[in-house]
């Protein structure tokens, strides 16, 4: 037969509750944390709002296409032309002294362009390309990161021709502070043997200096779905350098 609380019986009822309550939030949340090697794939105050509040979302899975896009493994993934990928190596250097995380970039003194391979892409498909770029000195010329197709290749040459860009920009022609983020969105072309590139318009190695790191692609075709994608606005707020994959929860309003 239950008994019916007094008041402090109510009381130490409603701590015990409460306490019980906290014990689950904190066990979902280090469940979330140790579910996923990468401290991106989620915003731990929004996953205790959705949690507590009742607050939905929806959450996407994103791949990031490049390989190496920090270069702390070096030249890994990388390759001096496009008929070669990838040969693992680079015209520019690695430097360890300057750069925006981990404790590499690409060094572009310029020396020439490197790419690499973007793979599991269809055409029509739209693409996101993230990048940070500290340009340090510049006389002429300028520092490019974007997504190009090889317009040589039917005659066995290379050389890297910008895929359809429906917004942003892969140039950076003006000094820096620091690291800037550079980014567009781009179409996959009808040959979707598409590479990122980069490396500096101008040849003369005492006219450019500059850092690039943090190289990314995400597919937004494929994660938010045809004719879903989202604005350049909406990407450079929301998308950020990650290695591999990440979860992003994307809370209705």
């Amino acid at each position: 037969m239950m008994k019916k609380l007094d008041n402090r019986g109510f009381a130490v009822t409603v701590v015990l509750y409460t306490s019980a309550t906290i014990i689950v939030l904190v066990l979902i949340l280090i469940l979330s944390v140790l579910s996923t090697n990468n401290k991106n794939t989620l915003d731990l105050t929004d996953m205790v709002k959705e949690q507590v509040s009742g607050v939905t979302g929806t959450t996407y899975q994103l791949h990031n296409l490049i390989s190496n896009g920090s270069f702390e493994s070096g030249a890994a993934s990388w390759s001096r032309g496009m008929l070669l990928v990838p040969d693992n190596t680079l015209w520019n250097q690695i430097n360890s002294t300057t750069f925006r995380s981990g404790g590499k970039s690409l060094y572009i003194s310029p020396n020439g362009w490197q790419w690499q391979r973007i793979n599991s892409v269809n055409p029509g498909d739209k693409l996101y390309l993230g990048s940070y770029v500290y340009v340090s000195s510049i006389r002429k010329g300028e520092v490019s990161v974007f997504i190009s197709y090889n317009s040589e290749k039917a005659t066995g040459g290379q050389y890297g021709t910008s895929a359809p860009r429906s917004s942003g920009s892969g140039v950076m022609a003006r000094t820096t502070n620091g690291f800037e983020k550079l980014s567009a969105i781009y179409t996959v072309p009808a040959d979707p043997e598409i590479f990122v590139e980069v490396g500096s318009s101008n040849g003369a190695s005492n006219d450019v200096t500059a850092y690039v790191d943090d190289i990314f692609v995400v597919n937004l075709t494929s994660v938010f779905g045809a004719g879903k994608e989202p604005s350049l606005d909406w990407c450079d707020a929301n998308l950020k350098y990650f290695n591999s994959v990440i979860s992003l929860t994307v809370f209705d309003e």
